[in-house]
This record gives C-alpha cells, sequence and structure tokens, in this order.
C-alpha cells in the first residue's frame, strides 16, 4: 500500500472517521512505482498502527529533495502523538508543496473537529483541494462531506476554496515542488563524479548512525556508517518518492467552482 493512503487511513480510523478510513484504505491494485534497482519507497509501512506512526521516523534528508513528503510525515507523526497545532502547521507545509493526503488530513481534521479545532467549510475547503486530481477515495470522502453540509456552510467553504487556490492547487504547489525536486536532483547528479557515492540521511539507510568523526576519517566513512549509495541509485530512490507525491497529476488543469465530484455512472 502506498504510503499517501495508509498514513490517512490510519488516523482516520482513530479520529472516528469510519467511512473515511475504509475509503483511504482501498488497496489500489497497483504497487508504488518502482525504479530497477530500489525497492519500494514508502514512509510508513501498511501493518503500523497509531501507535507506531507516533514513533515514525522521517528521513530528513527528504526534505531537502521533497518537502511535501517530508513535512507530511513529521504531521502525520505528530497528528498520532496528539499533538493538533504542531500537526496542522507540518501539514500545511506539506499541502503548500502539493502534496494532497497532507490537504486530505488538514480537510477532515478541521470537518470533524477531532483535532481540536471544529471549522467544517475549511475542512471542505481542504477536501476540494486535495480531490483535485481526482482520485476516487479522496473524491468519495468530499462528496460524502459535501452532502452533510448545509447551504451557508457550502457557500462558505466556496470562498475559502477560491483563496487557497493561488497557493495550494497543484497548478501552483504541485508544479512549485517539481521545479525544486528537478533543480535539486539535477545538481546532485551533476555535481557528483562516476562511481561517487553519497549518504542522504534516511535515504540509504532508515537513520544516520552516530559514527565518532576521527574514526570516520580514518576509515573514509560517512555518516551512513558505509551504507553509501552510489549516485544513479540514490536518484532513482527519489524518483520513486516523487513519483507518489505527484500521482494523478497531469499539470495544469482548469477547475470551476467548488463541489462534489459525482461518482462515474456504470
Amino acid at each position: 500500500m502506498d504510503f499517501k493512503y495508509f498514513g490517512a487511513a490510519v488516523l482516520a480510523g482513530a479520529l472516528g472517521l469510519a467511512s473515511a478510513a475504509r475509503a483511504a484504505s482501498v488497496d489500489q491494485q497497483k504497487s508504488p512505482a518502482t525504479t530497477a534497482g530500489t525497492s519500494s519507497a514508502s514512509l510508513f509501512e501498511a501493518d503500523r498502527t497509531v501507535d507506531d506512526l507516533g514513533k515514525a521516523y522521517c528521513p530528513q534528508g527528504l526534505e531537502h529533495f521533497l518537502p511535501g513528503s517530508y513535512y507530511y510525515c513529521v504531521g502525520v507523526r505528530d497528528l498520532a502523538r496528539g499533538n493538533y497545532s504542531r500537526s496542522r502547521r507540518m501539514l500545511r507545509i506539506a499541502a503548500g508543496w502539493g502534496n494532497k493526503s497532507a490537504q486530505f488530513l488538514l480537510g477532515i481534521g478541521y470537518f470533524k473537529g477531532d483535532t481540536g479545532q471544529l471549522d467544517r467549510p475549511l475542512g471542505l475547503a481542504w477536501m476540494g483541494l486535495a480531490a483535485e486530481r481526482k482520485d476516487p477515495n479522496y473524491s468519495a470522502i468530499f462528496s460524502s462531506a459535501w452532502q452533510q453540509a448545509s447551504p451557508r456552510e457550502r457557500a462558505r467553504a466556496q470562498v475559502l476554496w477560491q483563496a487557497m487556490l493561488p497557493k495550494y492547487e497543484d497548478a501552483r504547489a504541485a508544479r512549485r515542488a517539481e521545479m525544486r525536486f528537478e533543480h535539486e536532483r539535477d545538481a546532485l547528479v551533476a555535481r557528483s563524479s562516476a562511481g561517487q557515492q553519497i549518504c542522504i540521511a534516511g535515504l540509504n539507510v532508515s537513520r544516520i548512525s552516530t559514527v565518532v568523526p576521527e574514526y570516520q576519517r580514518n576509515n573514509n566513512m560517512s555518516a551512513c556508517g558505509g551504507a553509501d549509495l552510489p549516485v544513479e541509485l540514490a536518484a532513482k530512490k527519489l524518483d520513486v518518492y516523487a513519483e507518489q507525491l505527484f500521482d494523478g497529476w497531469a499539470g495544469h488543469v482548469s477547475v470551476g467552482a467548488l463541489k462534489a465530484v459525482e461518482a462515474p455512472s456504470k
């Protein structure tokens, strides 16, 4: 299961959103994209509980290349720990870098008020943004919430959504994240010489080991403790995370008024 669904699924269940949890847990009948020589990248394993998520390690080295993925991980971890205020801050940062899962969690949190702040129109606006790529899970949950909202709440959500588009819609946020990733990835590859290996916190190994500097210098070791990766392989592993973050985004798409997307006819 892709991390982008799992973190939302577990936390939705913990917040009492049974229907959201079921929808977000649906197996997409496909594995996260993989690249030759890499394993499937995932920030959250599919067997984790809320307690496990509260202890999750978020690969800090990922922040430099894909801040949307890194801050989503931190936001989910804080949410699982009950640190709702900081979680909202982290998820908003991730949302500004095109992370639809972060937008979704912000939406259900505000709509239900289980994370300390009830604001149903704002929740609808965030869920509308999360459903922008027509993901069937997020769209179904947004549609259900939209049907529960009053006309006044829908009107307020429309105003909020319009105001949030310039920062959080894919045409801005995802494009900005894509440009950041491409720039940093290209720079990583360009700076490397043939056969060079690299250590990126959380990418080579789950955690950067504590290595005594003197021992590190004498033994020509990096902070990865000998688990360095060839630059080409590190770049491929970063590509897997990027493909997850941008999954479903087909470039700029014109948007109309905020409204629930009807299920396709069978």
